[in-house]
């Protein structure tokens, strides 16, 4: 009997229980908040980084590669006249032919003016051999036309590198970037050793003519003793 009433209690709490209920889900306010704080932030740094990756590939690209360097690369000697044309000053005062190197038109024009003077061979008259006040002669005559040429020609050149130049300075500050800056200060410089290049050329080719008027002294000098000492 107490076995039977105690089953009967069992069924009745089982049936008080009614069906069994889904799980109800649970917002916890404060874990939900800081996960937010936590996604916000996460979100700021990407956004940072990708500004960080732009600004590092836009400096990078400013700083490497080729720039082009316009009429500067061209500005010294960029065409026309150069000193690296005129002859070998140090075969002028040989008494050889005349060697006119890669003066061109220059060299033309110089060959004519002295042409145009009716100069002698030699001042003894002897056609050969060369030698003494003849050689020293020669030599000038030699030295003469090519400073001719050289002048003509350096003239000339003054003039096309002004123009260049001129051209040249109004591309400085037009660089879009570092690295174009940089190139163009580094074209700039090179073009002015051309150019200082190119003067102590044009001093070299005063040295020779020095030279000559010293060797033509030299000569009549020896020319002299020998006068004075025929035997």
């Amino acid at each position: 009997m107490r076995m039977f009433r105690g089953a009967l209690s069992i069924a009745a709490l089982i049936a008080g229980m009614g069906a069994p209920s889904a799980q109800v889900p649970v917002i916890d306010a404060a874990t939900l908040s800081q996960a937010t704080i936590t996604a916000g932030n996460t979100a700021a740094i990407m956004a940072s980084n990708s500004q960080i990756l732009t600004s590092t590939a836009a400096t990078l690209a400013a700083v490497s590669g080729p720039r082009p360097t316009g009429s500067i690369a061209t500005a010294a000697i960029g065409g026309g006249f150069s000193m690296t044309s005129a002859p070998s000053l140090g075969s002028l005062l040989g008494g050889s032919s005349m060697s006119w190197g890669s003066l061109g038109s220059f060299g033309t024009a110089a060959a004519t003016i002295i042409n145009g003077l009716n100069l002698v061979k030699t001042l003894s008259g002897n056609a050969t051999p060369i030698a003494g006040t003849d050689q020293a002669y020669v030599g000038a005559v030699n030295t003469a036309a090519a400073l001719t040429g050289i002048v003509q020609g350096a003239q000339s050149a003054a003039t096309a590198r002004t123009t260049a130049l001129t051209g040249a300075g109004a591309l400085v500050g037009t660089a879009p970037d570092i690295k174009g800056s940089i190139d163009q200060n580094s074209q700039a410089q090179i073009q002015t050793a051309l150019t200082i290049n190119e003067v102590i050329g044009a001093i070299n080719s005063t040295n020779a003519a020095l030279n000559a008027q010293a060797l033509q002294e030299l000569a009549g000098q020896a020319k002299a003793v020998q006068f004075m000492n025929p035997n």
